[in-house]
This record gives C-alpha cells, structure tokens and sequence, in this order.
C-alpha cells in the first residue's frame, strides 16, 4: 500500500526530500534538467527572508530547489563550472541522504556525482532500424503498440505496409484469406485511423 508523507499535505515553494518519497518508505530518484540559477529571496523556517541559490527546472512538474553549498559544489564539480549561467540545460540527477541537522536527522536533497544519460524515447523498426514515427491522428506509440500487437514486435509504417503485401501475397498463393493466416493481417485497425 501506497502511503503519503505528511508534507506532500502542506503547500510548499520548493523540493524537499519529502518530493521523492515513493510512499512505501523509499526515496526514489529524478533527473532534472536545470532552466536557470538565480538569487531568491525565501522564507526560512521562522518565516524571514534569507537569500539563497534556488534553481529552477524545465519540467514544470518539479518543483524548484534551494541549493546549499554540498549541492552547489556537486554542480560546480559535475559541469567544470563555477558559473550558474553554466549550468542552465544541464540534466542532474537528484536524489536523498539522511543528514543530521538542527539535532534531528532529514533526508536532505542531493545532487548525484554524476550526469545521468539522455533517454531515448524513440521507438525503433525492428525491421529496417528506423524510427517509428506517427501519422495523422496515430501517434509513433500507437503504431508501435499496434505492429506489436499484430505482428508481435514494433515496425514502423513502411514495413507495416512490406508485411501486409507479403501476407496477402503468402494468403493469395494459398487460395486463403489473409485474416486465416494466424491473425497476421486484418485482425487490428490501420493504425493510421487512430482516433
């Protein structure tokens, strides 16, 4: 069972390690890539201002974050820069560490010593190699998730057609209907009718 941290209740400004709690009692990790650094002024925990490094994300869904100086060194370190300007479209990875502060212990926001891969989020032709691209209303996913269906791996439209004439090709020399030829055919929409 999924459960919620208290502090997920509360309206916050910026990510806290409390963000990343996956509710089952861990920590889960995310990449973040940075759209600007900045000099803020934020309220600290007895509600006065204080000047900090906060950047901010491209991904309006992550909050932005207050850098403290073991992060801000990591940055620094990570892209061989000690300018902020530097860092901006720069992906990070960021992640948690229990911390004793004020007396008690945190799971405070870390900046991992490393810069995480790019994922590739193309769909590949199992086929020719290709990129799987959409077509009108049918998105590359649809296509994909329909040759996968249909033939059991992902092509893209032009083998999607290569297959269909080699089926109906195959079903014609049998004197059979290319729907009689275990499904290959015929079974699924053109995935280009998408709705």
């Amino acid at each position: 069972m999924t459960k919620t941290h208290w502090r997920k209740i509360l309206e916050t400004d910026y990510l806290g390690g409390f963000d990343l709690d996956d509710g089952k009692g861990n920590f889960r990790e995310i990449d973040a890539t940075i759209k600007k650094a900045e000099r803020r002024e934020v309220k600290d925990q007895n509600g006065n201002n204080e000047t900090c490094l906060v950047i901010e994300f491209t991904d309006k869904d992550i909050k932005p974050m207050i850098l403290n100086v073991t992060n801000s060194r990591m940055l620094e370190k990570l892209f061989k820069s000690s300018y902020i300007e530097d860092w901006e479209g720069k992906t990070i990875r960021i992640g948690t560490e229990k911390v004793r502060a004020f007396g008690e212990w945190h799971n405070a926001l870390r900046v991992r010593n490393f810069i995480p891969k790019p994922k590739n989020t193309d769909i590949i032709c199992s086929d020719c190699g290709g990129v799987v691209k959409g077509r009108g209303k049918a998105t590359a996913q649809i296509v994909a998730d329909n040759a996968v269906k249909e033939f059991g791996q992902p092509v893209c439209l032009d083998c999607w057609e290569k297959r269909k004439a080699v089926t109906e090709q195959y079903a014609n020399e049998l004197g059979e209907k290319p729907e009689q030829l275990g499904g290959m055919l015929g079974e699924l929409p053109d995935p280009r009718e998408a709705e």
